[in-house]
């Protein structure tokens, strides 16, 4: 609220310094969120270390301008509360500076504003922050919510013959997320066994899944606590 106090100040004084001059039209509120929205795009560009360098999750990563992107992308949230760009721009950005206990708030927010935009992972990244804060129905229902986007999603795959490493890729992930809901993880076993079978290679990337035994272990090796 303060933030928004802030900017309609802003406005007032914009206002009282071009007395006298031609009167700008004043632009829509989407315009403007999505011109500060571009801003903060360009800031967070202009820091090319940032997105270069990998994700540190001891010790993350701060951009240049994180203060300006900020404050950029949540005064563009104030100003257009449904634009999903903005969140989801966000997201990515809190994700590669890694701040679980922000990124919690900001998919709470968008689970209220636009949960549309919510991808499968996302919910199911909601619902790893949500059990670990101790608010485990809230996990369930997310957890589950995750589960019926990937189902779609591996329903669309099948019917459309798209990539099948792809396809399977998507079964190692709803795997793991019904496996992080039941705390069992013989069932990511199976399909990490079944994707190493059919393409005589594991998965890329997510080798030390294969020794992934319970929902602790896996948060110790996410979170490293």
């Amino acid at each position: 609220m303060k933030t928004f106090r802030n900017l309609i100040l802003g406005f007032i004084l914009l206002s009282v310094l071009s007395c006298g001059r031609k009167q700008q039209p004043v632009l829509p509120r989407q315009e403007m969120a999505e011109r500060l929205l571009m801003e903060a795009d360009s800031l967070m560009r202009a820091d090319s270390a940032f997105w270069l360098a990998a994700v540190n999750r001891t010790h993350p990563a701060i951009c240049r301008y994180d203060s300006a992107i900020r404050k950029k992308l949540d005064n563009a949230m104030l100003m257009c509360p449904a634009l999903k760009k903005v969140y989801l721009t966000k997201y990515v950005y809190l994700m590669r500076s890694w701040k679980p206990d922000e990124i919690l708030l900001l998919l709470r927010k968008m689970a209220t504003n636009v949960p549309d935009s919510i991808a499968a992972d996302m919910w199911s990244l909601k619902a790893v922050l949500e059990d670990r804060a101790g608010f485990r129905d809230t996990a369930k229902h997310d957890f589950r919510k995750a589960d019926s986007i990937y189902e779609l999603t591996l329903r669309h795959y099948a019917k459309e013959q798209r990539d099948t490493m792809q396809y399977s890729a998507i079964r190692v992930m709803k795997a793991l997320n019904l496996s992080l809901l039941y705390d069992n993880f013989q069932l990511l076993q199976h399909e990490l066994e079944l994707y190493r079978r059919v393409y005589e290679t594991p998965l890329d990337g997510w080798e030390v899944l294969y020794t992934i035994e319970s929902k602790e272990q896996y948060y110790r090796f996410v979170f490293g606590n």
